[in-house]
């Protein structure tokens, strides 16, 4: 179940799971011990916009990453 801060529990390990995909089937989250799990998508705009907005800082957080490693031009395949 999705918290108001748009996390979730790990049912493993305890640790706080991000959203990192929102899918027909659910949200999909991941705690920092690379834990998955799904749930249903929060029924609150608020809680909805929260998960969408840790969706996007995870997507700019691995732009961020290749453009620091230099692999943010590279087509599939290519190597650096």
């Amino acid at each position: 179940m999705i918290r108001s801060d748009g996390t979730a529990e790990c049912d493993e390990c305890g640790l706080p799971m991000f959203p990192y995909e929102r899918t027909p089937e659910g949200v999909r989250l991941e705690c920092a011990n690379r834990h998955h799990g799904i749930a249903p998508p929060p029924r609150d705009p608020a809680t909805l916009r929260l998960v969408d907005g840790w969706i996007a800082k995870r997507g700019a957080q691995l732009h961020a990453q290749h453009e620091r490693w230099g692999t943010d031009d590279l087509k599939q395949g290519e190597e650096k």
